[in-house]
């Protein structure tokens, strides 16, 4: 297990703090999870130092809201931190705890394929994926599905909405689909009115003005 504790690491509410300031606010975003881990999806042999990375979850602050998982490493050199990585919401399609033993750290995120982490410390993975299924809950309302939650606790499940809301809220979405197709249905038919109606005015109008002609 990599130790996230290093002397020349900088405290997790400081970046937090930094990261709110310098990047989430000015862009129109509040920080709503964060979280040190270290990432464990590279092939590559990675330092302690390098292998430190901050998982962000965000919601933009003007409506309609929208929803980011992004992650950010410190660089070796010059100040701030640079984005590695920034998925929509929509596109997290599965998040997996591993296990809810107090031991277990790791978890991954699964969007275009899984990336997996490792937390410092249990309560800490157990605060961001529960600020992730909040997240979930609340701004997935354009009719999206919530990611699968695997493996995690009920104290991390409880934002999210029980089988019987996700029927009912699939069952509202398909039967307002049915109505606009409908609607949209009602204009057609109403335009090609309108568009007989006018052809028929307009040959109308030439049949008298050439009456008057004679």
């Amino acid at each position: 297990m990599l130790s996230l504790s290093s002397p020349t690491s900088p405290r997790p509410n400081d970046v937090k703090h930094a990261l709110h300031k310098d990047v989430f606010h000015p862009n129109g975003e509040r920080l709503v999870g964060f979280m040190r881990v270290s990432k464990t999806d590279t092939l590559l042999s990675l330092s302690k130092k390098e292998n430190v990375h901050y998982l962000c979850c965000s919601v933009t602050v003007k409506r309609p809201v929208r929803a980011f998982i992004s992650r950010y490493r410190k660089p070796d050199k010059g100040e701030g931190y640079e984005q590695r990585r920034r998925w929509p919401l929509e596109e997290l399609t599965k998040v997996d705890g591993h296990s809810t033993v107090a031991t277990c750290l790791q978890f991954d995120l699964h969007f275009d394929r899984a990336f997996c982490f490792e937390a410092g410390a249990y309560r800490e993975k157990e605060d961001f994926l529960e600020s992730l299924a909040s997240v979930c809950s609340k701004h997935l309302n354009n009719g999206a599905r919530p990611p699968l939650f695997e493996n995690v606790s009920q104290k991390v499940r409880k934002p999210l909405p029980s089988a019987t809301e996700l029927a009912a809220q699939m069952a509202k979405n398909k039967r307002e689909l049915q109505e606009r197709g409908h609607r949209i249905s009602e204009l057609e038919n109403r335009t090609a009115e309108m568009a007989e109606t006018a052809r028929t005015f307009s040959e109308t109008a030439r049949d008298l003005a050439n009456h008057y002609k004679k």
